[in-house]
């Protein structure tokens, strides 16, 4: 894929992503909720809306009865209107909770009564033509020959009720059946909604937090000197963010070539001067042909034979670190006597120690002998001295009457080394100096790099002892640690498989 192609892929912005992953979230809620209620809902309410109509039927004949005695009894021209309306509201009545009561056995006797209310209607006729044609009437006569008809009107109107209402009772069981399969189904629901909805819900944030972490590892790498790109896996600002670091970290990774390369050619051609110099000092020194020196020329010459030693010790180390980079170190194994190789070492620091009535301890248990490089891990041992806490540079670190404990012992599972195996020699070199503040730990161990309270104790080094040690360390298949707290000293730490 071109440049050109990858402008044209779609961006997803961060404000994009959450308002669609929310809003399909609140969407997918709102319908489960919705089909929940739905399913709650009765499907078939038929039955329910015929028992109140044949109460209001029964209701509606009573109150024709009503309206034709009131008409009887006055001959007027409105209350017959009212019988007719209220009869009429029957008919309707009656057809209409004949039709919802279709294909069932209500039907016929709703149909009875239908009939029987046509009749009690061509009788209220015959006794209207009475009264429009002025014969005698005698209510009393009318009223019992009525009676009879309503109350068989009324009785059918009973029938069908009592017909109903083993209906009615199914209808109910039935309805609670649903209810409770529906809230069943409810709860079921609402619960796979809440779950799909978590689920979705974290593999948005993850889609915001995995980028993040993974710049957030870069970045740590970048911190400690190692100039790796970070996959890009989003096409929103995070995305843009990691392009722009991986693109740091490219320029900073050539940058740290360039400079270890230039510091490299420096120190090849600084090897033949200092040599020199070296040479001249000690000429100078042990000559017998020409005049003794006084006390003040041995001492400048002495002065500049220590500057040039340290001068080529710092080239040393920084060649040594360039090849242990470049994978182009050689290391010569063989089996040695580990405590033998640190008591030398020890012993010199403990003459120092004396001077300032600093108590320094050598504990060691007794474990075989390893597979190592003598020269590189005396180097790496004896440059720990130049820079911090172990042997004799601790003793700069360390006030006056202060303790230094050095110890050689054989571990098992050690913590935070889970590529080591679990035989390991473990060298603790731990001071009661002034000790490295949190913010520094995590790159004391970079090229270059010294603690920033080093100036109080008014100490200065190249940088290289610690990193020197570290790539010796893993060389060897080991690690190299630090626990330190300000004003209370630390503990430097090797971890070397047996």
């Amino acid at each position: 894929m071109t440049q050109d192609q990858k402008i044209l892929i779609p961006r997803f912005p961060f404000f994009t992503k959450i308002v669609a992953g929310f809003g399909f979230i609140i969407l997918f809620l709102v319908v489960a909720g919705l089909f929940s209620l739905l399913q709650l809902l009765p499907q078939d309410e038929t039955e329910f809306k015929i028992l109140p109509m044949i109460q209001y039927l029964d209701k509606i004949f009573q109150a024709e009865i009503e309206a034709t005695r009131k008409y009887f009894e006055t001959k007027e021209e409105l209350d017959s209107r009212k019988l007719a309306l209220t009869s009429a509201q029957f008919r309707k009545v009656a057809d209409s909770l004949f039709q919802l009561t279709k294909g069932s056995n209500l039907q016929r006797y709703i149909d009875t009564v239908i009939t029987s209310h046509n009749d009690y209607e061509d009788f209220i006729d015959q006794q209207k033509e009475y009264i429009d044609k002025k014969k005698d009437f005698i209510l009393l006569k009318v009223l019992d020959t009525m009676t009879p008809i309503t109350i068989s009107i009324q009785r059918q109107i009973l029938r069908i009720r009592e017909v109903h209402i083993p209906n009615l009772n199914n209808a109910l069981i039935n309805y609670n059946q649903r209810m409770s399969n529906a809230l069943e189904a409810g709860v079921v629901i609402l619960l796979l909604a809440l779950a799909i909805g978590s689920a979705f819900a974290f593999l948005l944030a993850r889609t915001f937090t995995k980028p993040i972490q993974a710049l957030q590892a870069g970045t740590q790498k970048v911190g400690e000197g190692y100039y790796e790109t970070v996959p890009i896996t989003s096409r929103d600002e995070i995305g843009d963010l990691t392009r722009a670091f991986n693109l740091m970290s490219e320029k900073l990774k050539q940058l740290d070539e360039m400079r270890m390369q230039m510091m490299s050619e420096i120190s090849h051609e600084m090897r033949t001067p200092l040599q020199v110099i070296k040479a001249g000092c000690y000429s100078i020194i042990h000559t017998k042909d020409s005049p003794q020196l006084t006390q003040r020329q041995r001492d400048a010459v002495g002065m500049i034979h220590q500057a040039t030693n340290r001068i080529n010790s710092f080239v040393n180390s920084f060649l040594d670190i360039a090849k242990m980079e470049a994978g182009l170190m050689k290391f010569n194994r063989e089996q040695l006597d580990l405590v033998a190789l640190l008591s030398p070492l020890v012993q010199e620091a403990q003459l120092i120690a004396q001077t300032r009535q600093i108590n320094l301890e050598f504990q060691t248990d007794d474990f075989p002998q390893l597979m190592i490089d003598k020269e590189r891990m005396s180097q790496a041992l004896s440059n720990l001295q130049a820079l911090s806490n172990l042997l004799s540079n601790a003793l700069k670190y360390t006030p006056d009457n202060g303790r230094i404990t050095v110890t050689l012992k054989k571990v098992t599972d050690v913590v935070g080394t889970d590529k080591i195996p679990k035989d390991c020699v473990r060298i603790d070199v731990q001071d009661t100096g002034v000790g490295i503040p949190e913010t520094d730990l995590g790159k004391l161990f970079n090229k270059f790099y010294q603690a920033k309270n080093v100036p109080l104790v008014n100490e200065k080094g190249s940088g290289l002892g610690l990193a020197l040690v570290k790539h010796v360390s893993e060389a060897h298949n080991g690690k190299v640690s630090v626990q330190s707290k300000v004003g209370e000293g630390s503990t430097f730490t090797i971890v070397i498989p047996i």
